[in-house]
């Protein structure tokens, strides 16, 4: 049977980081190019969401991909310079959530997933 573990602090801590993109193809980019580097474990794109922002002083509204990147602490900064160096925006998104708890046998296949 597993177990929830909480977490405080630690190098492994599991986190999700947030990032959008304008298009599908950018999204297969960013994540195959995050996974070959071991960058995260898993990334989940959903498809079509629609952003409404402020831009330079305007309201803007545009089609985007959302993807949901399964990572660790230890690989945060790695992973966002990755993620800059081949988006196609000039200010790409870029949030960490950081979950109180994680089921263990997730916790224990993210960790083996990414690099340590």
């Amino acid at each position: 049977m597993s177990t929830m573990n909480t977490y405080t602090t630690s190098n492994h801590q599991p986190c999700i980081v947030l990032c959008t993109t304008n298009s599908h193809e950018s999204a297969i980019k960013i994540a195959q190019h995050i996974l070959a580097n071991r960058l995260a474990a898993c990334v989940s794109l959903l498809p079509e969401v629609v952003s409404i922002y402020l831009w330079q002083g305007n309201i803007t509204q545009d089609k985007e991909i959302l993807l949901l990147i399964k990572t660790t602490h230890d690989n945060q900064l790695s992973l966002f310079n990755a993620i800059k160096e081949i988006h196609p925006y000039e200010t790409p998104e870029l949030i960490r959530l950081d979950p109180s708890q994680v089921e263990d046998n997730y916790l224990q296949w993210l960790i083996n997933s990414v690099k340590k």
